[in-house]
């Protein structure tokens, strides 16, 4: 771990330079160890310390991006002379670039654990030992991984003043397996007293065993009951595919309109919710429109207690609580500095890395819960299929409609007469994501965060859904 003061120390002077008109630097590390498994034992135990500068520098509206993974003085300087090249380089374009000003963000305390940043290898292999043998003992093999670690990331402004945040972060992923069956379970925290692998391992090796038996169901519409992991899945590939400005202006995302075009008076006055910011007072126009059960709602906040929290954005802005869709209406797309000076709407602070071409993502989405238990959900099926998570899906087939494709893996299971019946062969859907939104006949009560921690930013925070007709080719 850097020090923050020592963070500032070494970046602070490129800021107060004449040599660019503004400079920022964003800051990002992350620390993480992992023990790798398969076959119920461990393969790998990795430690890893990595990091990324990026220079923001400048020039007459024209912005060069350069970075360093090095925090040597002569290498900064090297990257700092490279963006100063870039941005004098670049074509200045119709709209000028900017850097936002310093706002003041506090950092969120309570989110790093000493224990978690710490634990050895040794503490993996402890508590892993104990899962497998009683895996043995099922005939039961796991294949997965443990993973703990800490994230800081630091905006630095022109004149030197800087917010940061940082958070310890904590996952463990089961595959359990038995004669071709197998039964996935995961979870994350800030604090790996909290993470309970055991727990984890048990829900993994249920779903195994449920799955012994398997039948094979022909190509059709199934009403689905899918877990958090499944949700989240879709969701990442709708905020990828189009929650962002970058898509919407191009014209293929599906919270694009043509009655609403760019620029036009429906974006122009537009206000995201939260922090003191005014909200639409019309009436919802042709740009707000239905794409989904009203009972959908998924927004981005960086704030959010459940959530791997980060205040700001790479730019440094604050990060806005943001509805995407609301009551199933659709809303204005995610923005940084620059897509909302282009857009001549407020920034909701989700600007990408510096160096990323994708644009405005959100990284800590919640879908809002409902009122009904998964084990309800179950109750009420006549018949359905339940799906644990999905695997390769493919999220660009039809992007203005958000049609996807992919596979159910490590636990699908045919539901009748409000039982789990039985496995279910895996299967491949097709299906436009917004009309199946549409379809969401029940929203469970109980949330799961579902993140990555190896990439050590973002989380999504999901509940169960109950959605009719789900359309599966094979």
């Amino acid at each position: 771990m850097i020090h923050p003061d020592q963070i500032q120390e070494k970046l602070a002077p490129f800021t107060k330079t004449k040599e660019a008109d503004k400079t920022g630097i964003t800051f990002l590390r992350a620390s993480l160890q992992v023990s790798r498994f398969a076959n119920s034992s461990i393969h790998q135990h990795m430690n890893d310390e990595n990091q990324i500068i990026y220079f923001r520098a400048l020039c007459n509206g024209r912005l060069g991006v350069a970075s360093t993974n090095s925090l040597a003085e002569h290498n900064l300087k090297e990257t700092f002379k490279k963006a100063l090249h870039i941005a004098k380089l670049k074509i200045e374009s119709r709209l000028k670039r900017d850097i936002p000003s310093f706002r003041p963000i506090e950092t969120i305390a309570g989110k790093v654990s000493p224990k978690t940043i710490h634990a050895s290898a040794m503490r993996r292999a402890k508590i892993l030992r104990d899962i497998f043998i009683e895996g043995r003992n099922l005939k039961i093999g796991f294949a997965g991984n443990f993973h703990n670690g800490l994230t800081q990331t630091a905006v630095l402004y022109p004149g030197g003043l800087m917010n940061y945040q940082d958070h310890s972060f904590c996952g463990v992923k089961f595959i359990a397996a038995h004669n071709g069956a197998s039964g996935y379970a995961a979870g994350v925290d800030y604090d790996i007293d909290k993470l309970r692998p055991g727990e984890t391992a048990d829900k993994a090796v249920e779903k195994c065993l449920l799955g012994l038996k398997k039948t094979a169901l022909a190509p059709g519409r199934y009403d689905v009951i899918l877990e958090p992991a499944a949700v989240a899945e879709l969701i990442l590939w709708l905020n990828y595919i189009g929650f962002g400005a970058k898509s919407y202006l191009e014209e293929t995302s599906f919270l694009y309109n043509k009655s609403s075009r760019p620029g036009g008076r429906g974006l122009a006055s537009y206000k995201p919710e939260g922090d003191g910011a005014a909200s639409d007072s019309r009436s919802h126009s042709q740009s707000h429109r239905r794409i989904t059960d009203k009972e959908i709602c998924i927004y981005d906040y960086g704030r959010d207690k459940n959530s791997f929290i980060l205040p700001f954005d790479f730019e440094g802005s604050r990060r806005r609580k943001t509805y995407l869709i609301k009551n199933g209406i659709a809303q204005k797309p995610l923005t940084d500095s620059y897509y909302a000076k282009l857009l001549k709407i407020r920034n909701t602070g989700h600007a990408n890395f510096p160096d990323d071409t994708e644009g405005p993502l959100g990284y800590n989405l919640i879908m809002r819960n409902g009122n009904m238990d998964k084990g309800e959900m179950i109750k009420s099926a006549g018949c359905a299929v339940l799906i644990t998570r999905f695997h390769y899906v493919n999220g660009f087939l039809d992007t203005r409609k958000a049609r996807m494709t992919g596979m159910t893996r490590d636990g699908t299971f045919l539901v009748e007469d409000g039982k789990i019946k039985c496995g279910i062969k895996d299967m491949r859907f097709n299906e436009s994501i917004l009309e199946a939104f549409s379809r969401v006949k029940h929203i469970s009560r109980e949330r799961k965060i579902i993140a990555d921690p190896l990439e050590s930013l973002g989380s999504v925070y999901a509940p169960s859904l109950y959605i009719k007709d789900f359309n599966f080719i094979s």
